[in-house]
């Protein structure tokens, strides 16, 4: 899988094109698991809604977290928030020597926040569609 890697400048621009508030959005590192940690987690190749979803049902992680890598073009994509750190094991778990990257947040979910949306979306995990369905509820970074 190669990705391009664009400036934070870029990615904001790019965020605002598809409808964002790029220059309002967080962006942060997600940083690589500990293999002990990666282990215990619900890791599905290509599934990063669901395995998000999973593992902060069984506590692997505190938040769900969805928003967009920073790549050209940028990729809808959800992680996992531990404390005040960020992690990916879906796409840790899919590339060898991940080292992380940049991510820009749209919103973040305690796990009773994630399962109460997950209901009113068909029990699907929240994504980028829900939220934008659900606009006037994010208004702060859906433009």
């Amino acid at each position: 899988m190669k990705t391009t890697i664009v400036t934070e400048t870029e990615f904001r621009q790019q965020l605002s094109a598809l409808g964002y508030h790029g220059d309002k959005m967080r962006i942060v590192t997600v940083e690589p698991m500990d293999a002990d940690a990666l282990e215990a987690c619900t890791a599905k190749e290509g599934e990063c809604f669901y395995n998000s979803y999973m593992n902060v049902i069984y506590g692997k992680g505190e938040r769900y977290v969805l928003g967009y890598r920073c790549e050209e073009p940028p990729v809808d994509h959800a992680i996992i928030r531990k404390g005040e750190r960020y992690f990916d094991p879906t796409l840790q778990i899919e590339q060898e020597g991940f080292s992380g990257y940049q991510y820009a947040i749209l919103a973040e979910f305690t796990v009773f926040d994630m399962m109460k949306h997950a209901k009113s979306n068909k029990d699907f995990p929240p994504d980028v569609d829900y939220l934008k369905s659900k606009k006037s509820k994010f208004k702060n970074v859906i433009a």
